[in-house]
């Protein structure tokens, strides 16, 4: 499953790179599209290793000739129409998800064995127990009460826990062996119980974001439709329209970042790169969109670091919005590279609402947000742990600090490029 979302995510950043250099005529967007194709092939070429049956290899074998068929289209010397290539892609996509969906379906049939193993195991265990039971009949009656009613009474709510009850905790009753075993499986409760609640958090906020932006697209769609607008004001609506697309597809990256983190498998694409140009352009890019915030740049030298442009334009991107979304309008976001010793070093500084120590402490945790944050902007949470694991992955580290009511300053700093 994680190849194939790799996958789509190549075959997506090469469609947006190819619009975005149609739009523009920026040659950086012509060979960025190249190279997430050039990913795409390398991933597709590895679906093989994990085929577990023929419908599968019939859908990876299509989803390769569709490749070789859209680089080819890409590599010729005419341009092919944006039509015909959006075909080619949408196609490209759907044998994709095809294979998601088989994976899926193995997935599904490998978890209702593992359901059939369970069930013949609880038969054993309730064997045992009755085993038990029968022998400590035959003894003292001190002997049934110490074992007897607290391994029940452990039962019982590990089948109620199973059906979902993780609100369900043990007695704790004696202090011994079966007390310690009771105690574990109650802070096992709380440990699955507070997943549980983050997860519900999660996903009511990933709703609310995803809402906000499909809501706008909308409206504009329909206002675009029904009235026949001056060329000024349809480039308005067609700007909002592509800020809310851009602010969909960076959700959409955080949370795939997010499912690479959780299952360590982070993957990096390193080249050589001017940090400070790359900042440039992502300062310039929101500047382009629209703010009611003074967002200003500050960096002449070059910064060489050898690292994955996307991941890293997804952390200054994630570090920028965090300090716009908690800082008030017309207050100033400043951003900066420097060389510091062997470092180039990314400043990310407001003047917004600041953090606690309590709210620095979590900060970097999945999740971590705290209550009056929470009241202040919507979000998942998971924002500054992925902006870690993306530094980390680089060699890198980040730090924070902050004051409450006068603004947080942020600091990315980097290993430079050897030579």
């Amino acid at each position: 499953m994680d190849k194939g979302q790799l996958l789509e995510k190549a075959i997506l950043t090469q469609r947006r790179e190819d619009l975005l250099w149609r739009a523009t005529g920026d040659d950086r967007h012509r060979d960025m599209k190249m190279e997430a194709l050039r990913e795409a092939r390398k991933i597709a070429g590895g679906l093989s290793a994990h085929l577990a049956a023929a419908a599968e290899a019939h859908t990876v074998a299509e989803i390769n000739k569709r490749l070789s068929a859209l680089q080819s289209a890409e590599t010729a010397k005419t341009v092919v129409p944006v039509e015909n290539l959006h075909t080619m892609v949408d196609d490209l996509i759907k044998s994709v998800h095809d294979y998601l969906e088989q994976n899926k379906s193995q997935l599904e049939s490998t978890v209702q064995s593992a359901w059939r193993m369970h069930h013949v195991v609880d038969l054993w265990g309730a064997g045992v127990l009755l085993l038990v039971m029968v022998i400590l009949v035959g003894g003292s009656w001190g002997l049934v009460v110490r074992v007897v009613r607290p391994t029940m009474d452990l039962t019982q709510a590990a089948s109620r826990f199973g059906r979902g009850d993780v609100s369900t905790r043990v007695p704790v009753r004696r202090d011994d062996e079966l007390g310690t075993l009771c105690r574990t499986f109650n802070t096992m409760a709380d440990d699955v119980e507070n997943a549980e609640k983050m997860r519900l958090q999660f996903v009511a906020s990933v709703a609310h974001d995803l809402k906000n932006p499909l809501v706008t697209i909308g409206g504009a769609a329909r206002v675009l439709k029904k009235r026949t607008l001056d060329p000024d004001q349809a480039k308005e609506w067609l700007n909002r329209i592509i800020a809310q697309v851009l602010r969909l597809e960076n959700l959409t990256l955080d949370l795939m970042d997010t499912v690479q983190v959780s299952t360590g498998q982070l993957s990096l694409n390193k080249t050589e790169l001017d940090l400070t140009e790359l900042i440039r352009g992502v300062h310039q890019e929101q500047v382009d969109l629209g703010t009611t915030h003074s967002l200003v740049f500050e960096g002449e030298k070059a910064c060489k670091v050898v690292g994955d442009r996307n991941r890293l334009e997804r952390v200054a991107f994630n570090l920028i919005s965090n300090a716009l979304k908690y800082s008030p309008e017309n207050s100033s976001v400043r951003l900066r590279v420097e060389q510091r010793g062997a470092e180039a070093v990314f400043v990310v500084r407001d003047e917004g609402a600041g953090m606690s120590a309590e709210e620095i402490e979590v900060a970097f945790q999945p999740f971590g947000r705290g209550s009056r944050t929470q009241n202040m902007a919507k979000g998942t949470g998971m924002g500054l742990c992925i902006v870690k694991s993306i530094v980390e992955a680089h060699g890198g580290r980040i730090t924070l600090e902050s004051e409450m009511e006068k603004g947080t300053t942020v600091e990315v700093s980097l290993p430079l490029a050897q030579g």
